[in-house]
């Protein structure tokens, strides 16, 4: 009676298991694909800063799957200019959801995708992607103080990973000379502040490897000229030297014998570029700091303004609006 018992019990369990059995290919087929991922990622990370996730921040507005972690992958405490940041995003499906997609099915905002795969031991629902965020050789750390001295003269500390600078002079509430763009981390802003009234200067940064990366505007402290500080900057705008036309061109001997080769100079308050024999440049495109200039048949910049002839327009700072 036993063998019995048990012989139909063992048969019993059989069933049971291939109902079991046949239950886990008709759920699994129940589930529905997730056929396409997209993410945006958000990173504030600057050169110099300790390698924080909490700098980081990865989201998704789907409803099939969710962030679960993610982490860097690069080694060391900080991030040094010629790092690129790399991290590793997982995402679990929600229930009665599976990920079955290729690699063109990931889709990063603020990453570029490098892979994705199924973590090991991991079934479909889980996913690795892997992804690199933007370089730190095109982050930069933050613009902190800037001056402004009552002899017109800005200056702020340099600031990693820029290229150069956006100087804005401000007259009362006005900005006067447009925006301009230097190299260095001071500027004579005098010749500017020939009238009595507070004067203010803002300075961003810009990346030194995309161009349309820049930092946030910081301001100096008020300086005010009075009647008296403005008439001297008056006089002090007026460049000590002479123009000189030879056979060849025109060039601008300054007070002391120099000229200028191969540069800018503001002469009157206006910006002439000499070529490398220190001739004055006319009717020509001029690149420089990463900007395209033109000037005119007098040898000035040009700005807010189209170039003669064409559909290029320059902004109040002389650069070519692209």
């Amino acid at each position: 009676m036993k063998k019995k018992w048990w012989r139909r019990a063992g048969t019993a369990l059989l069933a049971a298991a291939l109902m079991l059995g046949l239950a886990v290919p008709a759920a699994a087929a129940s589930r529905k694909k997730i056929t396409s991922v997209s993410l945006t990622v958000d990173s504030e990370m600057k050169i110099g800063d300790d390698m924080d996730l909490s700098q980081v921040e990865v989201e998704t507005e789907s409803d099939k799957y969710y962030v679960e972690s993610f982490d860097f992958t690069n080694t060391g405490f900080y991030w040094a200019a010629e790092d690129v940041p790399q991290i590793e995003v997982y995402l679990n499906a929600e229930e009665g959801y599976y990920f079955s997609l290729m690699s063109s099915d990931v889709h990063l905002k603020g990453a570029t995708y490098v892979s994705a795969s199924k973590p090991s031991g991991m079934d479909s629902t889980v996913l690795k992607i892997t992804m690199d965020l933007p370089s730190m050789a095109g982050r930069m750390s933050e613009l902190e103080t800037v001056t402004l001295g009552a002899d017109g003269i800005a200056a702020w500390e340099p600031v990693e990973g820029a290229g150069h600078y956006e100087v804005r002079l401000i007259r009362n509430s006005t900005t006067v000379g447009g925006t301009q763009s230097v190299e260095a981390t001071s500027m004579d802003l005098g010749y500017l502040m020939t009238k009595s009234a507070s004067y203010t200067v803002k300075v961003r940064p810009v990346s030194q490897v995309n161009w349309e990366n820049k930092g946030q505007w910081t301001s100096s402290s008020p300086v005010y000229v009075d009647s008296a500080a403005a008439e001297r900057f008056r006089e002090a705008s007026q460049t000590a030297g002479q123009w000189i036309q030879d056979e060849t061109g025109w060039w601008f001997q300054n007070e002391d014998g120099t000229y200028t080769v191969n540069g800018w100079q503001l002469i009157n308050g206006k910006w002439y570029y000499f070529d490398g024999s220190g001739y004055m440049m006319t009717n020509s495109w001029v690149e420089s700091g990463g900007y395209y200039y033109y000037v005119g048949e007098d040898g000035a910049m040009l700005k807010s303004t189209y170039v003669p002839g064409t559909e290029y327009y320059v902004n109040s700072s002389g650069a070519w609006v692209q």
